[in-house]
């Protein structure tokens, strides 16, 4: 079994609430959990699919909030520091967050951060379920 990291790195960024990504190893290909109205598989078609697959991580084992507060810590600047902790309450969290870094020019910092983070799942999904990476 074999997977290009940047394939994994890519479905990671899309999981959301209604799409999962899976892992076929018999293909050592990367579908959306959706695959069934997309390829118009029958019932016994996709739970063969389903059962052979290996979901990648989900948007909980993800935890971008974590990877926020992560982040926060981080950046040296108190002042800068505070405003990103404070970004990180209540509703609208996620579009606050980006602003506030937008807003203090460390949005590429923050994409690098959250990049390295992806990467770093990406490649211990792997390691956990004996699949080579590329």
């Amino acid at each position: 079994m074999k997977v290009k990291l940047t394939e994994v790195i890519d479905a990671l960024d899309f999981i959301n609430d209604e799409i999962e990504y899976y892992y076929n190893p018999d293909t050592e290909e990367i579908f959306m959990s959706n695959i069934g109205e997309i390829e118009n598989l029958n019932e016994d078609e996709l739970d063969e699919l389903f059962e052979k697959s290996i979901m990648l991580p989900t948007r909980y084992d993800i935890n971008e909030y974590e990877m926020m507060e992560d982040f926060a810590e981080t950046i040296e600047d108190t002042r800068l520091q505070n405003q990103l902790y404070i970004s990180l309450n209540g509703r609208g969290v996620f579009r606050r967050f980006k602003d506030t870094c937008i807003n203090f020019d460390i949005i590429d910092d923050w994409y690098n951060y959250r990049d390295q983070k992806y990467k770093e799942l990406a490649i211990n999904w792997c390691k956990d379920n004996n699949i080579e990476f590329e």
